[in-house]
């Protein structure tokens, strides 16, 4: 299932895909275009919301106090975690979110979109805000961290391969596949554009 099907099957939920809200609701320092930070620094700027996922248009960028000038109609700025970035996938489990498993991301903090790396990291535990429990109609929701804080939620499972490393490979990288599977890495093609608004899709995955 991807972002749109479960924005399809879950309408009493749809607050939930409006990542301002979510960012307000977890008491971030953050505000859509036309606000702005009181504090010159590094933010995250990316669409309120964005169901073509593949983190399209999320950026890390610097503003100014009082600039309301760098962020356009759609996004928003948010305070910016200096952190490792982790994928948490919890079932329900007689009303409560259990932690099922967790993979740590190596992150291009350059190039959001362009994950280097993700490694199984299931001995990590993160703990979920009561409020989360709103959702436990669910059978099973995907959260990203970064540090501990969340920073979105994906009404479905991570789609990404279940093995305990896997190296996205992206458009013109084919290079890489022969020298990965030199050291014990399989391939599997995985095609994803974000429904064409990526400039450079992946293809596929080094997984192992």
């Amino acid at each position: 299932m991807d972002d749109r099907r479960a924005y399809e099957l879950y309408p009493h939920h749809r607050k939930w895909f409006n990542k301002l809200w979510f960012s307000e609701s977890m008491q971030y320092n953050c505000g859509p275009s036309g606000t702005f930070p009181n504090v010159d620094g590094w933010y995250i700027v990316r669409p309120i919301m964005n169901l073509s996922g593949m983190s399209v248009g999320a950026r890390k960028q610097y503003i100014s106090a009082y600039d309301k000038t760098q962020v356009e109609p759609g996004y928003f700025w948010c305070e910016w975690f200096e952190d490792v970035q982790y994928s948490v996938t919890y079932k329900n489990v007689n009303g409560k979110w259990v932690q099922s498993s967790c993979w740590r991301a190596d992150r291009n903090c350059d190039q959001l979109y362009k994950f280097k790396r993700w490694f199984r990291y299931d001995h990590q535990i993160f703990s979920l805000p009561k409020f989360f429990d709103e959702l436990l109609d669910l059978d099973l929701i995907n959260v990203e961290f970064v540090g501990k804080n969340p920073i979105e939620v994906h009404l479905r499972e991570s789609p990404d391969p279940k093995y305990d490393e896997f190296i996205p490979v992206w458009k013109g990288e084919k290079e890489l596949v022969d020298k990965y599977k030199r050291m014990g890495y399989s391939y599997t093609e995985s095609y994803d554009d974000a429904d064409g608004f990526l400039k450079q899709p992946r293809v596929g995955f080094l997984v192992k």
